[in-house]
């Protein structure tokens, strides 16, 4: 399945104010590969689940049918959900799920615009196919003179075994000591497997492509042989263009580039010697993020099915068609543009050198308030190794978790009382100061219960700093708001130019000390999470919350 978007459908909607955009998902398994015996978890019976798309502003209506024997829920990544916290999609924080056998209307505005995606938000479903593209549009796109179509593609982890029933028994045991993630068995792109998704151009030369990586745990390098792509977009933030032959993008993070046919490299034309009908565009997992010999490892879950199981191949190859041949290109794969050859990954990896489309001459407010949060691993008195922020790691009843930590006290995250709920119900068990001075800190510092809820004062600028002890890099996620990233110990002119987004990377721990400041304006007052977006660190319970004021 290829989503294509032809530049005169685009061109019609323009003229559309503001409206109502109704839309049904029915939540229930497919079984898409006849090879393939393990159940895909699907959005109206297709994998991945189908385009949503609205202009800004719109309000959008969308009933969720829950078909399942087990509860599910929707979350719809990127939206602000200003007024409306209820339809955020968090189990257990701003929600209950949706029972087996049930529906729900989710109702909210649609914005801010740009390119995002929905997915499941419990029983890690999304590992198992429960998500789909959302595109939200402005009446004007900033950067719409770039291209005369677009296409979206969705990259994502393949797991031969269902995540709930049979991944994370293993992750979350003590057999699993050092807590390595389950290693993934392919690359899907949406939902094809590697060469058998092609890409036809239909005639356009100018494309626009969305990006989205709903992977559990990947992170992928992209390129396409013998073309540079000119960055629109980085999660839902429009930017000036910027040109790159490669660029990596870590999980729940979204890429807009365009390219352009008259700048192909001359090594792939008849003038330069050779020519083809089609160019491989290339998804390559970068392999030092996982914790083991991917290439060659064979998970002890493995052993009993698969005598002679098949190895991960770390790279993804599509097909992009320059006619309606769908011809494979000519030359073979192992044979890249010339000038990627000898490519290094960049340590911008979250590409903070891209300028935003729009230049704030005010700059961004100054910080008010300050929040340290130290992020490291370790066993519990189980044995079972678990994250930690602030040497907190979150438990709830809505997630279903086979072994859940000690539970907490006061306000807890409950299948039957989501934490909204209780806050306003039991205002008096909050019980959290406000931010004060502390030695050290250069602002008030927010305050917490002990249980990973802070406190935020309404219209304050929160200077949150990310200090990563982990071996492994993480991405982090804040619901309800973006970020400006300020800083990293690998970018730290960041701090000149800030970008804003959803999805920040967190580098591994090094001698260089890894760590990131975000700051965000605290002017949606509710109750909001900021989580790490791999699923399977968060069914390591590593969650931390912000109470809102």
């Amino acid at each position: 399945m290829v989503i294509q978007i032809p530049f005169g459908f685009v061109t019609l909607l323009l003229i559309a104010e503001a409206a109502e955009v109704h839309q049904t998902l029915i939540i229930d398994t497919i079984h898409p590969y006849p090879t393939s015996v393990k159940p895909i978890i699907s959005a109206n019976y297709s994998f991945p689940g189908p385009l949503i798309e609205a202009y800004e502003n719109d309000t959008l209506i969308i009933r969720v049918i829950n078909r399942l024997l087990v509860p599910s829920v929707i979350h719809w990544h990127g939206m602000h959900q200003i007024g409306t916290p209820g339809m955020d999609g968090a189990v257990g924080i701003t929600q209950c799920a949706i029972p087996p056998q049930s529906k729900m209307i989710y109702k909210f505005k649609a914005e801010p615009a740009g390119t995002t995606w929905y997915h499941g938000h419990v029983l890690e479903q999304y590992t198992d196919g429960l998500y789909g593209p959302l595109i939200i549009r402005r009446q004007n796109e900033l950067n719409g003179r770039h291209y005369d179509s677009e296409r979206i593609l969705m990259v994502s982890d393949w797991y031969n075994n269902c995540a709930h029933t049979h991944l994370l028994p293993w992750y979350l045991s003590p057999q699993n000591s050092n807590g390595y993630e389950p290693s993934p068995d392919a690359i899907v792109v949406n939902g094809k497997f590697t060469q058998s998704l092609f890409i036809p151009l239909s005639g356009s030369s100018r494309v626009r492509f969305r990006i989205i990586n709903t992977a559990a745990f990947s992170m992928y390098t992209v390129s396409i042989d013998g073309l540079p792509l000119h960055i629109i977009e980085l999660d839902q933030t429009d930017t000036s263009s910027y040109t790159v032959n490669s660029f990596n993008i870590s999980v729940a993070q979204r890429v807009s580039f365009y390219i352009n046919l008259n700048e192909i490299d001359l090594h792939y034309t008849a003038s330069g010697g050779s020519s083809t009908s089609s160019l491989f565009i290339r998804f390559q997992a970068v392999l030092s993020m996982y914790p083991v010999d991917i290439v060659n490892y064979i998970p002890p879950y493995e052993l009993p099915r698969y005598p002679y199981p098949t190895f991960f191949n770390p790279l993804y190859l599509a097909i992009l068609s320059f006619d309606s041949t769908n011809a494979p290109p000519t030359y073979p794969a192992s044979q890249p543009t010339p000038t990627l050859q000898n490519a290094v990954t960049p340590l911008d990896t979250n590409l903070l050198a891209v300028r935003p489309f729009h230049h704030n001459d005010d700059g961004i407010p100054n910080a008010t308030q300050y929040l340290n949060v130290l992020i490291a691993f370790a066993s519990d008195k189980d044995g079972i190794k678990r994250g930690y922020l602030n040497n907190v790691t979150y438990s709830s009843d809505a997630n279903y978790m086979h072994v859940r930590p000690n539970p907490t006290q006061g306000i807890t995250s409950d299948e039957y009382a989501p934490l909204l709920h209780q806050m306003a119900t039991k205002p008096d068990n909050l019980d959290i100061s406000p931010p004060r001075i502390e030695a050290g800190s250069p602002l008030p510092t927010l305050q917490s219960d002990g249980q990973g809820h802070y406190l935020v004062p309404y219209q304050a600028v929160v200077d949150l700093y990310l200090n990563n002890t982990d071996v492994d890099e993480h991405p982090f996620h804040l619901h309800g708001y973006s970020f400006w990233i300020i800083a990293t110990s690998n970018y730290p002119q960041a701090e000149y130019l800030p970008l804003v987004k959803d999805v920040m990377k967190l580098y591994q721990h090094s001698a260089h000390c890894p760590s990131a400041i975000q700051w965000f304006l605290d002017e949606n007052p509710d109750y909001w999470c900021f989580i790490t977006q791999r699923m399977t660190e968060a069914e390591e319970q590593k969650e931390e919350k912000e109470l809102i004021q």
